[in-house]
């Protein structure tokens, strides 16, 4: 998704430049391409609402621990490196997207928050939301769309939506009303600007690029620097984000009361682009769905590791038992012997494009591994029961985060397991890493009602007997939790020392409390293929 930058400026081959609206201050940052000689202009405008609990929010990031003991050193040391990169990651009160950056993007901020961030750390989040916004003429305020140098910005690219995941996430934490009644109304406009400007009526989807592989490098030859010829394309991730905007939309709309008129207009639309999705990107003969749809309508044969993952966890999406098996098993392999054996690849196989070793716009999105794609790949397996293939992508980060080179969470990684030093402690790679722990390991999944649990813990990796989390700050309550045993299967759910038939915490729990998990040893899903 980034270019190559320097301090302050975005050092960019190629014209591969980002830009960034943030609220009511207008600055103008010259952004320097010295290997194009071309100056740009960056416009940041920052919309501030809804800050209403932003201060409790803050008091609650001042307290929290979120302290993890898994029994294996290098799991903790992981877990505290993680946390310790996000940290670093806070600038003035907001998320930037790593080492090097001085600014954030809507993208990185709203999957940051989804993965584990929204949980970590709330006031930060709440914060950075506020600045993922931008005004449309005729609909007022609307998620904000990030930019490139390859392809341009809205409408050749078009996952601004993805806002909607982020602002959903943290409401879930905190419950904030007013936050979300923001969110709802920038969320409805930003799905009409979409229906306005990349709905495509003849096939049902949305054009535009995959969202965050939008270089030269995630596409095809002809497409290089062709952004009008990408925005008529139909990428599976941006699709699903959509699909998520009207969902997510609904349950926003259900929470604030708002008429079963609109909110089933809103289920409706998504149950129609889900429709569309699933009969139009799916490659029967690979066993899973097609990175994007191109200009012709013709199906490319790659796939993308980010559409899968959000494919499998997007809310009542793929409810066909087959094709999540059959996702799971033809995406990537997970044998540790071949080539993709460090973690999933964001697109594969590998398009034939040159790359050149000295600029990354060239190669980054052409089938390395990003973290934060392994952080969603390995959710979507645990909440699929596939405990093997969560056991892997979770030793598979921990390996390529403390290699010989450093201890880092990078932006991107080889296929080796190497990567550059420039682009060390990116914040939505530290959050994927933690949303293994949080949404995997402990299966924490948030509702609307409260947090549903469903832990995965591979027998096969050296976890200790138990392993806890303590000090898990959740709407106005603090839990510890502990999982005993392995597998994926519940032997019984204790709520301060009280067993609960169902292994789900209330929202309207307040105060410190204690729950105990044990796992029976066995797995819903193999765990053959561990390594």
């Amino acid at each position: 998704m980034k270019f190559k930058r320097a301090k302050g400026l975005q050092n960019i081959k190629a014209l591969s430049s980002r830009m960034r609206v943030c609220s009511k201050i207008k600055v103008v940052l010259p952004l320097l391409i010295p290997t194009a000689l071309i100056v740009l202009a960056c416009f940041l405008h920052v919309t501030v609402n809804a800050e209403s609990d932003a201060s409790e929010l803050d008091s609650l990031v001042s307290s929290y621990s979120f302290r993890f003991e898994s029994g294996y050193a290098s799991y903790d040391a992981a877990y505290n490196l993680a946390l310790s990169e996000m940290n670093a990651n806070t600038k003035n009160g907001y998320f930037i997207a790593g080492a090097g950056w001085t600014q954030l993007w809507t993208r990185d901020t709203s999957y940051a928050i989804q993965l584990s961030a929204g949980l970590v750390n709330p006031g930060v989040s709440h914060k950075s939301l506020l600045k993922c916004t931008e005004e449309d003429s005729e609909l007022g305020t609307v998620w904000l769309q990030d930019s490139c140098g390859h392809f341009g910005g809205w409408p050749n690219l078009s996952d601004a939506i993805v806002g909607v995941q982020g602002a959903w996430s943290l409401y879930l934490v905190t419950g904030d009303v007013s936050f979300l009644a923001w969110a709802y109304k920038i969320t409805k406009s930003s799905l009409i600007r979409a229906e306005r400007d990349v709905y495509d009526e003849s096939s049902g989807l949305f054009l535009g690029c995959s969202s965050f592989m939008e270089s030269n490098s995630g596409y095809p030859s002809k497409y290089a620097f062709k952004g009008k010829l990408v925005g008529q394309t139909k990428a599976l991730s941006t699709n699903i984000l959509y699909y998520n905007g009207y969902k997510l939309g609904a349950m926003m709309g259900q929470e604030l009361d708002y008429p079963p008129s609109e909110i089933n207009q809103l289920n409706t639309k998504a149950d129609r682009l889900r429709d569309a999705i699933r009969s139009r990107l799916w490659l029967p003969e690979k066993g899973y769905y097609s990175y994007f749809e191109d200009e012709d309508n013709d199906l490319i044969h790659q796939m993308e590791g980010l559409g899968e993952s959000l494919a499998l966890l997007a809310d009542e999406f793929e409810s066909d038992k087959d094709r999540v098996d059959s996702i799971l098993s033809n995406t990537h392999p997970s044998n540790k012997d071949d080539e993709l054996g460090r973690g999933i690849p964001c697109l594969w196989p590998r398009f034939k494009i040159k790359e050149k070793k000295y600029d990354i716009a060239t190669f980054y999105h052409n089938g390395r591994i990003w973290p934060f794609v392994q952080g969603y790949w390995a959710i979507a397996a645990a909440r699929h029961d596939n405990i093997a293939m969560f056991g892997n992508e979770f030793s598979n980060l921990v390996e390529l985060s403390q290699n010989q080179q450093s201890t880092t969470f990078a932006e991107f990684y080889e296929l080796d397991g190497t990567y550059l030093k420039i682009r060390k402690r990116q914040l939505w790679s530290d959050t994927g890493f933690l949303g293994m722990v949080y949404h995997g390991l402990f299966g924490m999944e948030l509702k609307r009602d409260g947090i549903f649990f469903k832990p995965v813990k591979p027998a096969l990796l050296p976890f200790a007997d138990t392993i806890s989390l303590r000090e898990v700050v959740y709407r106005k309550m603090v839990l510890d939790v502990f999982v005993t045993g392995s597998g994926s299967t519940l032997e019984s759910f204790q709520l301060d020392g009280k067993i609960v038939e169902e292994p789900f915490i209330s929202r309207e729990i307040t105060g410190k409390h204690t729950i105990e998990i044990i796992l029976s040893g066995e797995s819903n899903g193999s765990e053959k293929g561990i390594l």
